[in-house]
């Protein structure tokens, strides 16, 4: 079956459980941290701070675990700060509590200041110092924004004393100085327009100052004025933002009686002013305007609770749970409530006001912003809840309105949300939750409200290149968790189903973490409060917040449990078909075939009667996302049934014979679908989904005996492999695999894809038939007399090529993993079905493999055929070396000198430079060294196993260098292995990665500088490893990759002087005719560079002919025309001086 490659996070749960805490465990460190802030003879302020700072950030997400505390930490620091300010001068007072009163906002953030402020002193004797502190306060200095806003907070609980702040003035009206609330206004305008947090606190402020009656006689409504006045003239967004604030908290903490005056003629004509229209890009603007719209509008009404909403009464968790209490008992219980006659004060004239403040909450719950949605739906719930019942009513009609805005109906009659707007379903939403939980939604409009509500559960839609809807999705789900709280039992009885249906299906299917888990958590919410909802504490406990955080778990594990009870069975199968399968996601349509397969062990016959013929008409659909999923869905569904048949003779009967005309309709399904579908934009997926389809078909039985249908499934396979797309030709292989096994295959399929693999005219067409060429089913003994026409294809397509057009590196990757396959399948028989000279030219052509370094735009490509031949030797060389260990006398098929030839070339990866490579290298020897008989004995007698069996068991990692080079650099005492050993430790040498370049050239030097000069009692000596290099720059003469590396390695072994004592003019005298060799002709700064290292290491010899010559080639690079080559040479201090003359001379 097809997987999904989404994974969600499967250790959220895990580590959201661990990051709990149950107190303030860092208490006695805080306080300790605390007291040094204190001292100010310490000096640590800084370091204390930033430790605080860490400390506190661990409770971001519970702060009530530093309520217990907060007073001993906040009043030492109040007192310290209070007699600073007294004591002191205000520019001393700052610079002595700069850090304290930075340690009381980061308190702020923690735990917000509402919190804080109440442990801070409100004392009369506080105001006007703090008052005169703030006045001395430079608003632009950016270092001390933390004291200006801790100072306002205070100054907002300062000012709230129980006394006349005109009586508690100092006097210095008198003497012509402003009072004690002017000077506090002008504090709050002067912060009115910061761009920081002290303009919120400024609003604070002004809001509780102005609260107060001895001071909102005289200010307020000036204030207010003047707020107008500003609104309509300034064009700066910080102060408009500041202004609304303030009106905001105004509005919020004066009592009603004392704004009444200001309505009319101030308050509700600012909601008509031009600024929002300027600012109407702004979302903190425009959520601050619904706000001051509600509030402004709540001024209006007379503070009460309707008494004609639903109440549901007094509430038992417990007896909902209980499993015996009966209907009549909750009717008993519930004490419901309900108002349907008018109030007396419903008599009450509503201002016109109202319905302009409405209009515009109602806007607002269509803006784009989220915060502004949620802001205007508090204000509709507020609203309502002072409203009479008919106005309510209206407005509830009005919100249920919104949902039917642009939708449409199709011509079967079902509703098309297509064309809606999110903002405006996710606003509705938010504002019926709100109306439901005070119960202003009443059990009559429930009716209409849940019709929306399922539909809102499902809101998904495409827009471009992203979806919307999630956040519909959520509020939807808070919608029905309102319900749950707002209604007893016996109301929310008739939609039980509806709503229980909705939530589980939502829980599980739907695509996004959070909604799954508000899915859930409401149902819950239901389950504890309802006590209704069928199998509600099973379903809980499977589908809880955790096992949900991952989708594939939630789509193939938890989905398929609950579908196991049968009332939500056939709705969870009827999302999947409806909604999962065709969602706009792929991965989406790929989880829901899944878990269509695994349903159909629950429910075989529904499926066969009412699932198959609503998705096979889908298949060949013109929306190629309804067509992928139906051919996907079809396939796993087809599949599962005839699995399902084979253990149930009845089901068995009826799939088989009954349902004839469905696995015809089936059958026919790949000759149905649209061309259009299987070559515009996007056809690989219909290509790959039906590819599937065929292979679950010829797997399941189906196969057709129409020729129209097979030669349809033949060329959509053939077509298949051709494409550029690696899913699309994985799947048609994987088709032609399962037809091939079921049908077999003539010898002119076979012949076709073995010239399809060799040929040169079509690139995709090689890739796709030599992946084909591994699917044929050679497990079956009448297929192997096509074996050895298969394998001399595969060998030649894996094969490098001269020509860059057939050098194909996905080519080759490919038919080296369809070599693989082929030996999986033949597995114990493999000796048997091939013979030794065919197996020998595919053991040789993967040792070649690794030799192949082909490099393209992507980088080096031929890493990828390296690995897939080293994973293809991992399986064969055990396999085989274990037959022959196993069956004496029988004839070798792998010999000691190509096994140790195998281990040399898998060293030599084990050796290279890419982590990824290096890794599988060291997987394939740890898999070949360990492999053994059945009754024990190594598959392998080779030199070195001893230290190989070390290496392979020393649980090493092989993407570090640090671990890997000390282990493999002592095998290079083995000369079996040295050549190739060292030239993947060489070239490693010569990277350019730092941590490769120190680690591997550091142990082949340190390796190096011990051996012997000459042979002696040891088996290696220096002699020898140059004779190796002077083979492998031979070997590898004009190969940039290796010579530069190597010629690199040689200057730096002269220039620690390992070099510089071989005495053997022979190997001098070749060493240096091969550097001159490569060096010839080339225009490669880096080569040329290495070559002159090289060249001055043999200056530095004792007088030979060697040296003679080196000194000579150096004198042709002085005037080389690079000029990076020219002065390389004289950057050196170890040339002798006489080469420098000559190049004065020279010049």
């Amino acid at each position: 079956m097809m997987t999904s490659d989404f994974n969600d996070n499967e250790d959220d749960a895990e580590n959201q459980i661990n990051q709990q805490l149950s107190h303030f465990e860092h208490a006695v460190e805080f306080k300790i941290l605390l007291d040094q802030l204190l001292d100010e003879q310490s000096g640590k302020y800084d370091k204390s701070y930033t430790r605080i700072q860490q400390i506190l950030d661990v409770y971001q997400e519970q702060p009530h675990l530093l309520d217990p505390h907060l007073e001993s930490l906040i009043e030492p620091v109040v007192i310290r700060i209070r007699a600073n300010i007294s004591s002191s001068s205000a520019m001393e007072a700052q610079s002595k509590c700069a850090w304290l009163f930075k340690y009381l906002y980061y308190l702020t953030k923690a735990r917000g200041y509402k919190t804080i402020v109440k442990f801070m002193t409100h004392e009369v004797s506080d105001l006007e110092p703090m008052v005169d502190f703030m006045n001395a306060q430079e608003i632009r200095d950016g270092t001390c924004w933390e004291t200006r806003y801790v100072c306002l907070i205070w100054l907002s609980i300062i000012c709230m004393v129980p006394f006349d702040l005109r009586k508690i003035d100092s006097g210095l009206v008198a003497s012509g100085q402003q009072s004690l609330i002017n000077r506090l206004l002008d504090i709050h305008k002067r912060y009115l327009g910061c761009t920081g947090k002290e303009r919120d606190a400024s609003s604070i402020l002004v809001a509780r100052l102005l609260s107060r009656r001895d001071v909102s006689t005289e200010h307020l409504i000036p204030y207010l004025q003047w707020a107008k006045e500003e609104l309509s003239s300034i064009h700066d967004v910080f102060k408009v933002t500041g202004l609304l604030s303030s009106l905001c908290a105004i509005f919020q903490y004066a009592a009603r009686d004392i704004l009444l005056p200001s309505l009319d003629d101030v308050a509700f004509p600012m909601l008509s002013l031009p600024f929002i229209d300027h600012f109407s890009g702004n979302s903190v603007i425009r959520k601050l305007y619904i706000k001051l719209s509600e509030r402004i509008s709540l001024c209006y009404l007379r503070p009460r609770v309707a008494k004609w909403r639903y109440q549901r009464g007094n509430r038992s968790l417990v007896n909902n749970l209980h499993s015996t209490t009966s209907s009549t008992d909750y009717s008993l219980q519930a004490n419901i409530h309900t108002h349907t006659g008018n109030d007396d004060d419903d008599d009450d004239d509503i201002p016109e006001q109202i319905e302009t403040v409405i209009e515009i909450l109602l806007n607002g719950l269509r803006d784009k912003d989220t915060i502004v949605r949620w802001s205007a739906a508090k204000g509709v719930g507020r609203i309502c809840q002072r409203l009479p019942q008919e106005l309510a009513d209206d407005v509830v009609g009005s919100l249920l309105e919104l949902f039917s805005e642009d939708v449409l109906k199709d011509v079967n009659g079902d509703l098309d949300i297509s064309a809606t707007s999110e903002h405006t379903w996710h606003g509705a939403c938010l504002s019926i939750a709100e109306l439901s939980r005070r119960g202003l939604l009443l059990p009559e409009r429930l009716n209409d409200t849940v019709d929306w509500i399922a539909i809102a559960l499902k809101f998904d839609l495409k827009r471009g290149s992203h979806s919307i809807g999630s956040n519909v999705r959520d509020a939807a789900c808070y919608v029905c968790w309102s319900f749950a709280r707002a209604y007893a039992p016996e109301v929310i009885q008739s939609y039980v189903g509806q709503v229980a249906h909705s939530l589980v299906c939502v829980s599980v299917y739907d695509r996004e973490i959070n909604v799954r888990r508000a899915a859930s958590a409401a149902f819950q919410e239901n389950v504890g409060r309802q006590g209704v909802f069928p199998f509600g504490i099973d379903i809980i406990q499977a589908a809880n917040y955790y096992s949900l955080g991952n989708r594939n778990q939630a789509f193939l594990d938890i989905s398929v449990e609950i579908a196991r009870f049968e009332p939500y069975r056939d709705p969870l199968i009827e999302h999947l078909v409806k909604i999962s399968v065709r969602h706009w996601d792929k991965q989406m349509r790929c989880l829901a075939s899944q878990t269509l397969h695994k349903l159909v062990s629950i429910a075989p016959r529904h499926f066969i009667e009412v699932v198959l013929p609503q998705l096979i008409p889908d298949t060949t659909s013109l929306d190629q996302n309804i067509s992928h999923g139906a051919l996907l869905s079809v396939a796993e569904i087809s599949l599962a049934l005839t699995e399902c048949s084979a253990q149930d003779a009845a089901l068995s009967d009826v799939w088989q014979s009954s349902s004839i005309d469905v696995r015809q309709s089936i059958s026919k399904i790949v000759r149905l679908i649209p061309e259009k579908n299987l070559t515009t934009f996007g056809s690989e997926h219909i290509r790959e989904a039906a590819c599937h389809l065929i292979a679950c078909l010829a797997e399941a039985g189906i196969v057709t005996t129409d020729d129209a249908d097979t030669q349809a499934w033949d060329q959509l396979i053939s077509t298949s492999l051709k494409r550029k797309e690696e899913n699309v030709q994985k799947s048609a292989v994987m088709a032609f695999g399962a037809v091939a096994r079921y049908k077999g295959l003539d010898e002119g399929t076979v012949k076709e894809c073995i010239d399809q693999t060799i040929a040169t005219r079509h690139l995709y067409g090689r890739r796709g038939y030599a992946l084909a060429l591994g699917a044929i089913p050679f497990d079956i003994p009448r297929m192997n007399i096509h074996l050895s026409a298969v394998l001399s294809a595969i060998i030649t397509a894996m094969a490098m090529k001269q020509s860059p057009q057939e050098n194909d590196a996905e080519a080759k990757r490919n038919a080296v993993l369809a070599l693989h396959a082929i030996i999986q399948q033949l597995h114990t028989r493999i000796k048997a079905a091939i013979p030794y000279d065919d197996f020998q030219s595919v053991v040789q052509g993967l040792l070649k493999n690794l030799e192949d370094y082909s490099i393209d735009q992507r980088g080096d490509v031929g890493s990828w055929i390296r690995e897939e031949s080293m994973k293809a030797l991992s399986l064969v060389v055990p396999l085989v070396t274990r037959m022959d260990m196993e069956i004496p006398g029988d004839h070798r098929y792998l010999g000691l000198d190509t096994q140790m030839q195998i281990i040399a070339k898998l060293l030599k990866q084990a050796s290279e430079r890419i982590d990824r490579t290096r890794a599988c290298a060291g997987n394939a020897l740890s898999v070949i060294v360990r492999s053994t008989t059945d009754d024990g004995r190594p598959c392998l007698q080779i030199p070195g196993q001893e230290m190989l069996l070390n290496i392979s068991n020393s649980d090493l990692d092989w993407t570090s260098p640090a671990d890997v080079y000390p282990q493999l650099v002592p095998m290079l005492a083995f000369s079996e292995y040295r050549f190739d050993l060292l030239t993947g430790l060489i070239t490693s040498a010569g990277s350019r990665t730092e941590s490769l370049l120190r680690y591997s050239s550091q142990c082949l030097s340190e390796y190096i500088n011990q051996l012997p000069t000459k042979e002696g009692d040891t088996t290696v000596c220096l002699q020898d490893f140059v004779r190796e290099f002077n083979s492998i720059l031979e070997a590898h003469r004009n190969d940039d990759r290796v010579s530069i590396a190597l010629l690199e390695v040689v200057g730096s072994l002269f220039e620690s002087g390992t070099l510089l004592h071989l005495n053997d003019d022979q190997i001098y005298n070749r060493l240096l005719f091969l550097t001159r060799k490569e060096a010839y002709k080339s225009r490669d700064v880096r080569k040329l560079v290495a070559v002159i290292r090289v060249l001055v290491g043999y200056a530095g010899l004792p007088p030979c002919k060697a040296r003679t010559t080196a000194v000579q080639q150096l004198l042709t690079y002085l005037v080389h025309p690079f000029p990076k080559v020219s002065d390389k040479g004289m950057e050196r201090r170890d040339i002798p001086k006489h080469i420098s003359t000559k190049k004065q001379m020279s010049k």
